[in-house]
């Protein structure tokens, strides 16, 4: 009995010294296990139109050094001068997928435009063709009625995107953000009448930014809407003017925190306007890329 009461003594001792090095390992080597998780982008897109001059000017050196940065996919329109398979030849040899580009809704209304516009997205291997303008007009005095006529709109071509295989999606800018009633702005009457099978959102942070829209606030109550985002900041100024990412005070950390569980598929790095464009698309895509969230 004896021998088996000093057994059982060392098993226990045993036991809790063995626990209390598992523990202290934890603590000093794997204390990141309690954490919160971190996230970063695998991917990153850029929007041709930031280098407009430059593919006009050289478009094959101008595409070679956006892949060399380490975009991974582009959003644009039009074949910059090319043939259509010569420019898709070209991407597919820098590992460039083409995603998305578009038009406005004046032409998109127009039957046959919108049909040339969906063919050539399908054979540069698009998948989503974009209203990057969804107005007839310059937008402004808008009411609540003529949110719902541009929403039936978008709906109609959707539904023509549809049908033919694509994607269809709207892009903002800050004038769908104006109040039409005490609750609700423009952008809350597409988000409500577009059908989400039909019409997906591209969501322009600035521009939402710009006009005191919250875009963590916009993806956490509308899961599935957003599929992309143009991604280009604010100067903390009073004049609010774009910037390039990582130049300005929009907190993109916490929108990708929202982003990922909203599910956004693509975002593209946009700047209207830059002096240095190259300069711009090089520190965007390397301080998008160290975020962590």
């Amino acid at each position: 009995m004896h021998i088996v009461f000093m057994s059982n003594q060392l098993s226990k001792r045993s036991f809790l010294k063995t626990s209390a090095l598992a523990a202290f390992a934890i603590y000093i080597g794997d204390a990141d296990l309690f954490a919160a998780p971190k996230h970063s982008l695998k991917q990153l897109g850029l929007i041709l139109g930031v280098v407009e001059k430059e593919m006009k000017a050289d478009w094959e050196g101008t595409l070679q050094q956006i892949a060399a940065i380490g975009y991974s996919y582009i959003e644009y329109s039009g074949l910059y001068g090319n043939t259509l398979p010569v420019l898709k030849k070209k991407l597919k040899q820098l590992g460039l997928r083409s995603v998305a580009g578009g038009s406005v809704m004046v032409k998109m209304q127009d039957k046959n435009e919108l049909q040339k516009m969906i063919e050539e997205a399908l054979q540069l291997e698009k998948t989503y063709l974009v209203c990057y303008w969804p107005w007839l007009d310059n937008g402004t005095n808008k009411k609540e009625a003529d949110f719902k006529k541009c929403a039936d709109a978008l709906n109609i071509v959707g539904e023509q995107c549809h049908k033919a295989g694509i994607r269809f999606a709207m892009h903002n800018h800050d004038k769908e953000f104006v109040q039409v009633s005490e609750h609700k702005t423009g952008y809350d009457i597409l988000l409500e009448h577009t059908e989400p099978a039909l019409v997906a959102m591209e969501l322009d942070l600035y521009w939402a930014s710009f006009a005191g829209a919250n875009p963590v606030a916009l993806m956490n109550a509308h899961p599935g809407r957003f599929h992309l985002l143009h991604i280009k900041d604010m100067e903390k100024t009073a004049l609010k003017r774009y910037t390039c990412p990582g130049d300005g005070c929009i907190d993109f950390a916490q929108i990708f925190t929202a982003a990922k569980k909203s599910g956004v598929k693509y975002y593209n790095v946009e700047i209207d306007q830059h002096p240095r464009p190259m300069d711009c698309i090089t520190n965007s895509y390397q301080y998008l890329k160290s975020l962590r969230y």
